[in-house]
């Protein structure tokens, strides 16, 4: 019998500014094998509010949380909210391998990166576009290794490849939005799922790259807790 797994998803909670979102789809959190969240839990660096968006998923779910950093989440708040949401572990730029229910299950998790920087960032962090490229090339080393160790790889970001679930979205802006470039390492490494936020606007939810499917998790657009069956790599093609 082969084996499969659930995972659930969300991102852009922007504590508490779409709490009730989470509030109202708690029940898709129930019997997740792993819980994914994909950046921008907060609200312009507030971490304190992280705990309250960790402390609502806890009360139905026990089990792993993986996370990423989103554009709110600001680098010089990471470490507060590293201390404060302490049973979260958080993907900047690696990866880590678990096993659900004998299905070995690799994530690798990052911010992401954007083909165009947006002023703000031109404005205050200084190399961006150098980090951008750099941040690039390791997702892409981080792939390739991470499907050599597990049966399934998700890659957790929370800028999107530049894809149909960033229709609704204005596309002038896509680029600022999400990567063509990641799009590409997508196609290459053929990870089975990508799961993205950021994208509040999004009208399609999950198309497909190739063999691997691609998820916009972000609560404005989804409206709820996205739930997502993985399997082994070949078996989650047809999923």
């Amino acid at each position: 019998m082969a084996l499969t797994a659930v995972l659930a998803a969300l991102s852009d909670v922007h504590g508490p500014r779409y709490l009730n979102l989470l509030n109202n789809s708690l029940d898709a959190l129930e019997g997740a094998d792993l819980v994914l969240l994909a950046g921008d839990l907060v609200e312009r660096g507030a971490a304190h509010h992280c705990k309250l968006v960790v402390d609502r998923i806890r009360s139905v779910y026990g089990g792993e949380l993986l996370a990423v950093f989103g554009n709110e989440e600001y680098d010089e708040r990471k470490e507060e909210l590293r201390r404060l949401c302490s049973d979260v572990k958080w993907l900047d730029d690696e990866y880590v391998v678990t096993e659900l229910g004998g299905l070995k299950v690799a994530v690798v998790g990052t911010r992401g990166v954007l083909d165009r920087p947006t002023r703000w960032q031109l404005r205050n962090v200084p190399g961006i576009r150098e980090i951008y490229r750099r941040r690039l090339e390791r997702i892409e080393e981080l792939l390739r290794e991470a499907s050599r160790e597990a049966q399934c790889v998700v890659l957790l970001t929370h800028y999107a490849p530049i894809c149909g679930t960033l229709e609704g979205e204005d596309e002038r802006v896509w680029s600022q939005l999400g990567s063509r470039r990641l799009t590409r390492v997508v196609m290459r490494t053929k990870p089975d799922v990508v799961i993205h936020g950021h994208a509040h606007n999004g009208k399609r939810l999950m198309v497909r790259l190739g063999e691997t499917r691609v998820y916009n998790v972000a609560l404005p657009a989804t409206g709820r807790v996205t739930r997502i069956v993985i399997g082994a790599r070949g078996l989650s093609a047809f999923m």
